[in-house]
């Protein structure tokens, strides 16, 4: 459309130049028909003439080179050079039109070739409308149809034969000059768009424009043709004018009423069209506003009314019809109206929200995560309205929140067994530095404090075991166990544990199948947690304890714990006590952390359980509402498997001896101790701070290496290329591994023989020589 414009711009604007430059070359060389008209012709003035193809030109040379300044500015120059000479013409006419050759005869009462004052007063605007074409074309159509209304009124003038239209008594308007007008201003006109007066009125898709290009031409193009018909026609029948007249009259009426029922039946069916579009449109939109899989909702911002939303918003919220949702108001589902405030603020600020996660509540009062994308408009009561698109997205939030617990878990578990590592060290430093001060000051006055510190060590051993558990880190021997007999063992016990003001209650399944686990570390779970249970009562309650077989048949999930489908017996101690909140429940395995007062728990226990429960490939969940009660549930796993059994050390009576031992520990206080202990029971120690030391002390000693006591992890030559070099060099060689880990951490990477010896630090003196005595009377190879 753009370029038919153009087209059409371009060549009306070419068909005034090559007449302006004929009319120039008629005068220049004086054809008879300029200087010697016939009556019935006017012919157009020379400085017309000019001014006519400056116009044509500068407007093709705007509308083609829209992009070269140079020839733009050269056209607007010429426009504005064209105005000042229409103005000069209309002050002082025939002066120019002598100097080009024109004013050389009359016509009637005026003088023959000099520019009518009419034409120098349509030349002005249509010059300010060429050169306005560029920065300022808005001006630029008002201006030039005033040009093109003259030249119409000119032309028709000649058709109707009406002289006065065009000059009458003073200088006249040729018909050649007022088509060129004409034609110069539409041109104009095109060239300025139709976003400028008067195509703007006529273009788009609005029922005025549509209207307007339909009855616009049709009314015009009637009365002029009427009035054509009559100016032509009525001399001939003078006699009868108001009978021809009123015949005119009569045939424009059918005419018109034609015309009309045929642009209304048009307009009919393009206005039905478009309603069926439109409703179409509509039904598509509707349809896929109710089939959506997202929310969609608008609520008005001041009150948080819901005044429109498809059933998918409603399903989210768990109501059950659209209906039902948009009677509560939105604010009403928030988990935090604190946080709608923030999000409200957030949306003044931007004016839209993508992406948005915000924390709801469903009907029922469960937690709802949504991802939300939120845009903030004006309705059309002025009211501030807020359109949203919403997607659940609770489920991968829950698996987030999952991963990040067992993350944290795992992290808070690899910490923990790094510190009972190095606390496992220190601690034997101390343990068997003490042994040998009791040994030495038997019967002393410090007898009993060095006692002391060995209780005291004890005591920080049981701690680092602890800690050991939480980190799956503590030695492991699982074994058929049947829960449901192991509780009934430990039921006396525990009721003397609980006391009087709790209650005990046992139920269980019969025929429990068996699991795999370690007893003594299943005991351990159930008394940490009748014992968490009895603490929470201190007005007493009941204590129930469970033992069921279950299978499920797909994941129970719950917060962020998931347990798989399968077959699981499941061990449950519930209370009555004063319960726990989400903010608790969220920590309450992690190490160290508790509410109980200073000096009443460690926050060990249930970081504890938690420990066995995952080492036992078990799972543990957790239910607790304040001032209702805590229940926990373990769900271990019906399995046939068999775990890997350690050789045990059997405590010997003889501790004493005369082979060679080499120590190789990295840790200078245990290393110390160690040598100084074993060569006091008689045996030669080579000693080495790591394993490269190690392996050259192995490789200069001449005699036989009996045993090789090393630290589980050692520094510089790892423990396997150790094993591996003296078994080339010394295969008489038996190994006797320590570690601050468990024996399972150690070995696990299959890097040492699954039955390889194994002391658990920390040690005493006693445990040292046992297990170095039982090692070498062994049949190890």
């Amino acid at each position: 459309m753009n370029r038919f414009r153009q087209g059409a711009a371009l060549a009306l604007a070419a068909l005034v130049a090559a007449n302006s430059v004929v009319v120039l070359i008629g005068w220049a060389v004086s054809w008879s028909v300029f200087v010697q008209p016939p009556a019935w012709f006017i012919p157009m003035a020379p400085s017309t003439a000019a001014a006519l193809l400056l116009l044509s030109l500068a407007l093709m040379v705007r509308a083609v080179t829209p992009s070269s300044a140079m020839l733009r500015n050269a056209g607007t120059v010429s426009a504005w050079i064209v105005a000042a000479l229409a103005l000069v013409n209309v002050i002082a006419p025939a002066v120019l039109d002598q100097l080009m050759g024109g004013a050389t005869g009359q016509f009637g009462r005026v003088p023959l070739g000099v520019m009518s004052p009419v034409t120098a007063a349509a030349l002005i605007p249509l010059a300010l409308a060429i050169a306005a074409t560029g920065p300022r074309r808005a001006y630029a159509g008002p201006l030039a149809t005033v040009s093109a209304i003259v030249g119409g009124t000119v032309a028709l003038g000649y058709a109707y034969g009406a002289p006065l239209l065009y000059g009458s008594g003073t200088i006249p308007v040729s018909l050649p000059t007022g088509l060129s007008l004409l034609f110069l201003g539409v041109s104009a006109i095109l060239a300025a768009g139709p976003r400028v007066w008067p195509f703007k009125a006529l273009a788009g898709e609005s029922p005025r424009a549509r209207m307007l290009r339909a009855f616009l031409p049709l009314a015009v193009g009637l009365v002029l043709l009427i009035g054509l018909l009559d100016a032509r026609l009525g001399a001939h029948y003078e006699a009868d004018r108001v009978l021809v007249a009123a015949w005119f009259a009569v045939v424009g009426a059918a005419l018109v009423a034609l015309a009309v029922s045929r642009l209304a039946r048009r307009i009919g069916r393009d206005i039905d069209r478009a309603y069926t579009g439109q409703y179409r449109a509509e039904e598509r939109y509707r349809a896929m506003f109710e089939q959506s899989l997202v929310g969609v909702s608008t609520t008005r911002m001041s009150d948080g009314q819901v005044l429109m939303c498809n059933d998918r918003q409603a399903q989210i919220f768990g109501y059950e019809s659209s209906a039902a949702f948009r009677e509560v108001p939105a604010q009403e589902h928030w988990w935090d109206r604190a946080e709608r405030d923030r999000m409200l603020a957030a949306l003044r600020e931007a004016g839209e929200l993508r992406n948005y996660e915000i924390h709801m509540r469903r009907k029922d009062g469960t937690p709802l995560w949504l991802l939300c994308n939120i845009t903030l408009r004006t309705g059309d009561d002025g009211e501030p309205m807020l359109d949203n698109f919403v997607v659940d997205v609770s489920e991968r939030k829950s698996l987030e929140q999952r991963l990040w617990q067992a993350q944290k878990l795992d992290a808070l578990g690899s910490l923990a067994g790094g510190v009972a590592h190095d606390f496992n060290n220190m601690l034997t430093a101390i343990i068997g530095n003490a042994d040998i001060l009791r040994e030495e000051l038997a019967g002393s006055p410090h007898e009993d404090d060095l006692n002391e510190i060995i209780k005291a060590s004890d005591r920080a051993t049981a701690l680092t075991r602890q800690l050991l558990t939480f980190s799956r880190r503590q030695p492991f021997d699982p074994k058929p166990v049947r829960v449901d007999e192991l509780v009934t063992d430990m039921e006396k016990m525990m009721r003397r544990l609980i006391g009087p003001p709790v209650r005990l209650v046992i139920t269980s399944d019969t025929d429990v199948s068996p699991i795999m686990a370690d007893r003594s570390q299943i005991e351990q779970v159930l008394l940490n947690l009748v014992v968490n249970s009895r603490d929470a009562m201190p007005h007493g309650g009941t204590v129930t304890i469970e033992t069921r077989q279950l299978r499920l048949d797909e994941p129970l999930v719950t917060g962020t714990i998931s347990v798989p489908a399968g077959s699981y017996i499941m061990l449950a101690v519930s209370d009555t006590g004063t319960g726990m909140s989400p903010e608790v429940v969220s920590r309450v395995f992690e190490p160290f952390f508790t509410t109980k007062e200073k000096g009443k728990g460690t926050g060990l226990g249930l970081s504890t359980v938690y420990g066995i429960v995952k080492q036992s490939q078990g799972h543990i969940l957790v239910y607790s509402e304040p001032d209702i009660g805590t229940t926990f549930k373990c769900y271990f796993p019906v399995s046939e498997r068999r775990a890997r059994v350690s050789r045990p050390i059997h405590l010997p009576a003889k501790v004493k001896g005369t082979e060679t031992i080499l120590v190789v520990e990295d840790e200078v206080p245990i290393r110390s101790l160690a040598v100084t202990a074993l060569k006091r029971h008689g045996y030669q120690v080579l000693e080495a701070g790591d394993g490269v030391e190690a392996m050259t002390i192995a490789a200069v000693h001449d005699g036989p290496i009996h045993l090789l006591l090393s630290d589980g992890v050692l520094s510089g030559v790892r423990v396997a290329e150790l094993l591996r070099g003296l078994a080339t060099q010394h295969p008489e060689t038996k190994v006797l591994l320590m570690s601050g880990y468990s024996q399972e951490a150690v070995l696990q990477q299959d890097i040492v023989e699954p039955n390889t010896a194994f002391l658990p630090k920390p040690f005493t003196i006693r445990q040292l020589t046992e297990g170095v005595r039982k090692v070498l009377d062994s049949e190890q190879k």
